[in-house]
């Protein structure tokens, strides 16, 4: 992991606000370092909204992404305001309650998604990732180097529908653990450890697998 997060989140805000100046609406972070779940492998996720987006913002903003120490940890999104306002709400629910601010605040730009933009959300998710399973396990040789993305999303789609069922968003894995039951309970657990599936052999593999594609069978059917 980079030496200091904070350190790091404070440089490139700086350098932001420097090159946009009063252009710039919001600037924010979310993923696992938000989370403080991040491991050495993980990205940093930055959420960057202008009063406007064209290509010359994209190619200064990349110079400024690779002005960066560790600049390869870079991730996320940026967008101008019109855009980010017109997007499917469905598609919002992560980025509303996840993101935290380095600058602005979030919900002077966007209006949270109510509990059916989150059960589209739900739904699209699952099928987004009953079809990658589909295809992955079938057209891809290595069957192994996808998976733990896989299991990544259901993290997303459990924190979504916990959040449905009860109103409280769960921001935290391991939080998240202790409040499920049965086959969601090990489905979490196995994204939480993920990072063991390269040592599985070929019989736990398939197993993984169709633990997940029963596990997106079930949402499909049946809610």
């Amino acid at each position: 992991m980079i030496v200091s997060i904070t350190d790091w989140l404070d440089l490139i805000t700086h350098k932001i606000k420097t090159c946009f100046g009063k252009r710039v609406l919001f600037i924010g972070f979310q993923g696992s370092y938000r989370r403080n779940e991040a491991n050495s492998n993980s990205d940093i996720d930055l959420v960057v909204i202008l009063d406007e987006l064209n290509f010359d913002d994209l190619v200064q903003y990349r110079k400024i992404i690779r002005s960066m120490p560790d600049y390869k940890k870079a991730c996320g999104f940026i967008s101008g305001k019109k855009e980010i306002c017109a997007w499917s709400k469905s598609d919002l629910f992560q980025f509303a309650f996840e993101t935290e601010a380095l600058f602005g605040d979030i919900n002077d730009i966007i209006s949270k998604p109510d509990v059916n933009d989150i059960k589209i959300y739900v739904k699209t998710a699952t099928e987004a990732l009953y079809h990658q399973l589909c295809h992955n396990f079938l057209y891809e040789d290595n069957i192994v180097a996808n998976l733990s993305d896989f299991y990544k999303m259901t993290f997303f789609i459990l924190q979504a529908e916990y959040y449905i069922k009860n109103n409280i968003y769960i921001s935290t894995k391991k939080e998240l653990l202790n409040l499920l039951e049965d086959k969601d309970k090990l489905i979490l657990y196995n994204c939480i450890h993920r990072n063991k599936f390269k040592t599985k052999n070929a019989m736990e593999i398939s197993g993984l697998y169709k633990l997940i594609l029963e596990w997106c069978n079930r949402r499909l059917i049946f809610n």
